[in-house]
């Protein structure tokens, strides 16, 4: 085994909200996660930069996460990238050496990071990009690592010829609308007449991914796969994964929508914080030689009743995004790819793929 690339690195300040306005007004980074007076992550570049308060570790070390304590008045910490299934070869390397596992930590968004100790007692993680938003394969352009999983190559899909994997004329527009620019030529699994594979997976990931090879090894080119849905937090997530089949064998969103609304009435969901939802959608790129690559985005908003607008699909003229007034139902197209969590998904294909 060999570390591949640095996830994460870390400064040291005590006031967090200064140093936020320095890193991200002149110098500006992304802000990805904040805690008061805690702590700051910027995504940059290839990587994040965290803004550590050591002297708040040092009272409340374990104030955030279950993850091991870490600071610059004790022990220093590094975050190495490494895919799922490296993270199982880490465990047992790591094991084989006689070393410890301090936590192994799965993260709300998704990811897990695992944490040991180096000789000097420096908390060393290792953690799936994913936990940021990046590529599964990470930088994304270092293809030689050492290993014949490594060293496989992520290919650019620029002028390719493609099939996008499904039978949902909407779905299928948004995607070539957003293919467009970088000379895809992408046909419809449905105008090849390739069937639709039954959804078995419990995640977006898993159905997208199930999809993408099937329509790969059913048309001998290159596929894309989406799954997304409508995930409502006092619904306890659902529709979820089964956000087409809340709309029945005829496909009936209106009928989906009065679905959800009923529920959220049932348990007294009448204000905007109770009807809290985001959209998730996860691209998935398989090549008909096996190889795969997955991407997820989200976008979060508030559910509205009765719904607006004629535009979008599914359940767009029910979901209002954060900082807009107008749903996805009633928005112009353009103004929806900038913002949509497929949008947001495809942004990172772009980043890896092209």
């Amino acid at each position: 085994m060999r570390a591949t690339a640095i996830l994460e690195t870390i400064l040291y300040g005590e006031d967090i909200a200064a140093m936020r306005r320095f890193y991200e007004g002149v110098i500006g980074l992304e802000v990805r996660r904040e805690l008061e007076d805690q702590f700051v992550f910027f995504h940059c570049g290839d990587g994040m930069l965290l803004v550590f308060n050591q002297v708040a570790s040092a009272v409340k070390p374990k104030s955030f996460t279950s993850a091991p304590p870490h600071g610059a008045t004790g022990a220093g910490h590094v975050c190495f990238s490494a895919t799922a299934g490296e993270l199982a070869r880490w465990r047992q390397h790591l094991s084989r050496h006689g070393i410890a596992l301090e936590a192994d930590f799965e993260w709300s968004g998704g990811g897990h990071s695992i944490y040991c100790r180096d000789p000097a007692g420096n908390s060393v993680e290792f953690a799936e990009p994913r936990i940021w938003g990046l590529p599964e394969r990470f930088p994304p352009k270092l293809l030689d690592f050492g290993d014949k999983e490594a060293r496989q190559q992520i290919r650019s899909l620029r002028d390719q010829k493609l099939v996008v994997a499904s039978h949902n004329p909407g779905k299928v527009k948004e995607i070539n609308e957003l293919l467009g620019p970088y000379g895809v030529e992408a046909i419809s699994a449905a105008s090849l007449g390739l069937p639709e594979p039954e959804e078995t997976g419990e995640t977006f990931e898993a159905n997208a991914e199930l999809k993408s090879r099937a329509a790969a090894d059913g048309a001998k080119l290159v596929s894309l796969a989406d799954d997304s849905g409508l995930c409502v937090e006092a619904l306890g997530g659902d529709p979820g994964i089964y956000s087409a089949r809340w709309a029945g064998p005829s496909k009936d969103f209106v009928l989906a929508m009065r679905n959800v609304e009923e529920k959220l009435q049932a348990i007294g969901a009448t204000t905007p914080e109770q009807r809290r939802a985001y959209f998730v959608s996860v691209l998935s790129v398989a090549w008909p030689d096996g190889q795969v690559e997955n991407f997820e985005g989200r976008v979060w908003g508030t559910l509205v009743w009765p719904p607006r607008g004629k535009r979008g699909f599914g359940y767009d003229p029910m979901f209002l995004p954060d900082g807009r007034q107008e749903t996805f139902g009633e928005m112009d197209p353009d103004a929806k790819h900038e913002i949509s969590h497929r949008a947001v998904a495809f942004r990172k294909l772009v980043d890896a793929l092209f």
